[in-house]
């Protein structure tokens, strides 16, 4: 290996030390600063001019500035006005430096937005607690923004899901979404088509969080999308030298809308996002309310259930693979027929793979029991039963995955 590549290599391994920015005294007088702030795992930069110091904060991030209060002309407290208004730069923790102990060029820099000041004789001890104290402050700050963020994210996500299901003659339906953490990887849809069919949908992304958030909103709008092209229009999808087309899908039948759908969103991920291996199982079903014809591709899927006025239960099996997963699958669609005070019951993995606080799985047993003591009930009482017993199984152990399920029932 080349003297270069070992250096790369070196600095590719190490982990990067968090650095202070000195505004205001020079190298050498500095040095006593450096050596207690290195003993605490810090890197420390001094920059002597405020405006050049600017510079340096913006271009890399730091834990830490600070700055003398001695600038002469109250240019200490006016380097820190400028921090405090700058839009990127206002939430670093900043500490005053005095040499002199001058108290009021120490208040001047404080009421101009320091948070704490070191007096001009200062040990270790005293070193460590004012600058540990001012970053816990900025961590705090940091996490309480992103607590904000965060519900933000997930009143937007709460809003691509359905605000009502839709009130179809002959169909009780009622869902629920229990997210793991603040925003789920999970997500169900239920809408009318334009021929009159009631389309289903329940999908999981793989991971959680944030990441399995932001494709779960692009997965459910191109499911959607796709399913009911709005004014007959094509759908275009351009990935390297390929060119799909999906013509407008009002007079295909469910089987045909179904694989199409499938199709175009597994081939939109696969092409345009597929460095980000990111997928999602996915049940859909088309279901004539009248008739109970239901049609569905299981897209890697849990098996969705029909539950029989007896108790008797079906599994909806997967038909093809997850979306996402390569381009050009093959989904198959399949038909049956959920007959009058049949239901179907559509759910994600992270009901049956719930753990209880002794690290028992609440399992698919468990599930059918639930369902086959309430196979004669409403679709919102099915959906009640299950989620008590999930509750009652879990106590007070912590969400294992995000739990959704879409219920159907045929009056």
């Amino acid at each position: 290996m080349s003297d270069a590549a070992a250096f790369q290599a070196t600095q590719t391994t190490l982990r990067v030390p968090p650095k202070v920015l000195v505004i205001g005294r020079s190298f050498q007088e500095a040095t006593s600063l450096m050596k207690h702030l290195g003993q605490e795992g810090y890197l420390v930069i001094a920059e002597a001019d405020p405006a050049r110091a600017l510079t340096v904060l913006r271009s890399a991030r730091f834990e830490l500035v600070l700055v003398e209060t001695d600038l002469p002309g109250d240019a200490g407290r006016a380097c820190i006005e400028t921090l405090r208004a700058d839009d990127v730069l206002a939430s670093l923790p900043v500490l005053a430096i005095s040499s002199s102990n001058d108290m009021d060029a120490i208040e001047r820099c404080l009421n101009g937005g320091a948070d704490d000041y070191l007096p001009a004789a200062f040990g270790p001890a005293m070193l460590r607690a004012r600058v540990n104290a001012a970053v816990d402050r900025e961590r705090l700050h940091d996490g309480q923004y992103l607590r904000r963020e965060m519900s933000v994210a997930r009143t937007i996500q709460r809003d691509f899901l359905p605000q009502a299901l839709p009130d179809v003659g002959g169909m009780e339906l009622e869902a629920a979404l229990r997210p793991a953490l603040d925003v789920s990887g999970d997500f169900y849809d239920c809408f009318l088509l334009s021929s009159g069919e009631v389309m289903l949908v329940v999908g999981d992304v793989c991971d959680k969080g944030v990441g399995a958030a932001l494709f779960m909103a692009l997965f459910r709008s191109l499911i959607r999308a796709s399913a009911d092209p709005v004014g007959g229009g094509a759908i275009q999808m351009i990935g390297g030298r390929h060119t799909m087309v999906m013509q407008a899908l009002q007079s295909a039948s469910p089987a045909e809308l179904l694989t199409r759908v499938a199709g175009f969103t597994n081939d939109y991920i696969a092409r345009l996002h597929g460095r980000t291996n990111m997928f999602a199982t996915v049940f859909l079903a088309s279901v004539e309310p009248y008739s109970g014809e239901l049609v569905y591709v299981n897209a890697g899927h849990e098996p969705a259930l029909i539950i029989a006025p007896d108790g008797s239960i079906e599994e909806l099996r997967p038909t093809g693979p997850a979306l996402g997963m390569m381009p050009q699958s093959r989904f198959t669609a399949v038909t049956r027929t959920l007959e009058k005070d049949h239901s179907l019951l559509a759910f994600t993995d992270g009901l049956i793979e719930a753990h209880s606080p002794t690290g028992e799985i609440y399992g698919g047993e468990r599930l059918r029991e639930v369902l086959r003591s309430r196979a004669n009930d409403t679709a919102s009482g099915m959906v009640r039963a299950v989620l008590d017993s999930l509750a009652t199984f879990a106590r007070h152990a912590d969400p294992h995955d995000d739990v959704t399920m879409l219920a159907a029932r045929m009056q």
